[in-house]
């Protein structure tokens, strides 16, 4: 059974299968995803072990995830997304999408989703944004989700463009937003034992 942590319009946010592995590793192996994170192209194995680790945790609250994005119309996953603990309730977010999915607004649907369902579902008190200081992308979408702007500040042994979202500044959205992060709640999203 696979846990589905939230829905948008478009897309399906939910847990890692062992059978994503080809298509993340496609998505993640590309040196243009990593060009502001520091990081290098994923490997097969590098790819695998991330899977393994984000279904040994066995999320399921938004309070600290990782979870696949998947785009309804044909199924294709696009890339990840997560809150990444970082400060006590105050959860870092992330997303990572593959380069044929850039420019379609999917970072904005998804951010505005997690961070409203987190709010809504846990008890955290704010959510930071971190990018890159000339990853000008990411820091418009940080924008579109309702974040404000904190300045640089040191993170991770750079300087990082600081965002922050906190629960009474929540924009008003919510429509067409799917909430599933209980277990009553839960969706089962395919069939058959959860990593396959």
């Amino acid at each position: 059974m696979c846990f589905v942590f939230l829905q948008t319009e478009r897309f399906t946010i939910r847990q890692w299968k062992l059978d994503d592995v080809y298509a993340l590793c496609k998505i993640m192996s590309d040196s243009r995803v990593h060009h502001f994170t520091g990081d290098t192209p994923w490997t097969l194995g590098r790819t695998n072990e991330y899977i393994d680790f984000m279904l040994d945790q066995n999320f399921r609250s938004l309070e600290a995830f990782h979870g696949a994005c998947v785009l309804k119309e044909g199924q294709v996953l696009i890339g990840f997304t997560g809150l990444n603990p970082y400060l006590p309730k105050q959860p870092e977010i992330e997303w990572q999408f593959g380069v044929p999915f850039w420019g379609n607004g999917y970072a904005t649907e998804i951010g505005k989703a997690v961070v409203s369902s987190a709010f809504a579902t846990t008890n955290i008190e704010a959510i930071y944004g971190i990018a890159h200081p000339r990853n000008k992308a990411s820091m418009r979408v940080m924008e579109k989700i309702g974040m404000t702007c904190l300045g640089t500040s040191p993170f991770r042994g750079e300087r990082g463009m600081f965002y922050k979202i906190d629960r009474s500044s929540l924009p008003l959205w919510g429509v067409g937003i799917e909430q599933l992060t209980t277990p009553s709640a839960a969706s089962l999203y395919a069939s058959g034992d959860r990593r396959h």
